[in-house]
């Protein structure tokens, strides 16, 4: 399995080009740092869990990070860092327009309140 730094490099660098210095590096730093320990200890535990599928949680597929829990981590980042800004921060990283952004936060109300 990759290591925890090889897992950061990849999230870091493709949150790095999203952002294209509209977000301070502290601030991708440490929100690649709070998914990357997320996602190495999913990998870990799903390759303990599914022994045939090691090879699929052996590397760290970006396109993980196209995934709703991914999306929660980023806007809770962003609300505790900054606040009532959160949004503009989160549609950055998430690529997402207005429209996009207010359909996603309604949804995800949603689910966490049914």
């Amino acid at each position: 399995m990759d290591t925890k730094e090889e897992f950061y490099k990849v999230i870091y660098g493709y949150y790095e080009a999203i952002a294209f210095g509209k977000i301070d590096t502290e601030y991708l730093t440490e929100l690649s740092n709070r998914i990357t320990d997320y996602y190495y200890e999913q990998y870990q535990r799903f390759g303990s869990q599914y022994p045939k599928s090691i090879k699929r949680y052996s590397t760290f597929k970006i396109e993980d990070l196209d995934h709703s829990f991914t999306h929660d981590i980023v806007i809770k980042f962003f609300k505790e860092k900054m606040g009532v800004n959160y949004a503009r921060f989160s549609k950055i990283i998430l690529q997402m327009n207005d429209f996009e952004f207010q359909e996603f936060e309604k949804r995800r109300y949603e689910y966490h309140t049914k």
